[in-house]
């Protein structure tokens, strides 16, 4: 019953969408899906840019603001399922990528205005597009590697120790830091850190957490050591990324 009471509400909203002619055209699209599938997270964060006023032009086409968020909240829905399946074909393990689209469906069914729908679509593609560099690049290194990056990639909101990392490879801790160096050329701590500011890179643009709460989720010590570290990677502060970038 369920179900159907979804499928209806589903073709209603469609229904209207096509009498209003509410649809984002194929081309429109194709910058995010091709961003996707190269694995290009800047050219995801160009295209918020050149978007942001896209929400503007949502409102305008309907009648009221309840009408828009409505609406935009069944378009990022539809993304959230086409930047799924070209995820996946960029690489992305499908799992994995199935369950950043029920999380992001989740959150944008949550949503509540027009703006928190625009930087979670954006996110989304981020997100999207992060991981499957992440997959590009995981496939050029051995499975030993592999699996540490992989450990990294699925823990970055939890405390890691280099112990943890070796013992997820199964390798001693000084053979897994020694062999992460010598095939990645950069230290196993230097790449948790620039993971760790790719997801705060993506966290800002999505607008639902202050800089403290990003700090502590990515279990960096304090605010001002992650403002820190944040500006020695990109060149700027967290706000200043969240606001100008």
């Amino acid at each position: 019953m369920n179900n159907k009471k979804i499928l209806s509400s589903a073709e209603l909203l469609l229904e209207r969408n096509k009498e209003k002619g509410n649809y984002t055209s194929y081309e429109e699209k194709r910058p995010y899906y091709d961003a996707i599938a190269s694995g290009n997270a800047d050219a995801v964060n160009d295209l918020c840019t050149e978007n942001y006023e896209y929400p503007t032009r949502i409102f305008e086409r309907n009648d009221s603001y309840s009408a828009a968020v409505e609406d935009y909240r069944y378009e990022a829905c539809c993304a959230a399922a086409e930047f799924c399946f070209v995820a996946i074909r960029g690489g992305m393990p499908d799992m994995v990528a199935y369950d950043i689209r029920d999380r992001y469906v989740a959150d944008i069914k949550k949503a509540v205005s027009l703006p928190d729908i625009f930087y979670l679509y954006h996110g989304m593609a981020y997100d999207f597009a992060r991981r499957v560099q992440f997959a590009k690049i995981n496939g050029k290194f051995s499975p030993k590697v592999r699996k540490m990056m992989t450990y990294i990639e699925e823990n970055l909101r939890n405390s890691i120790s280099l112990q943890m990392v070796a013992d997820a490879a199964e390798l001693s801790r000084t053979y897994a830091s020694a062999l992460f160096a010598a095939e990645t050329g950069i230290s196993m701590n230097e790449f948790i850190l620039n993971e760790r500011i790719g997801e705060a890179k993506r966290m800002l643009k999505a607008n639902d957490y202050t800089i403290s709460e990003i700090s502590e989720l990515l279990q960096f010590c304090s605010p001002s050591y992650f403002s820190k570290c944040f500006r020695a990677k990109e060149g700027m502060s967290p706000q200043k990324y969240r606001t100008d970038v």
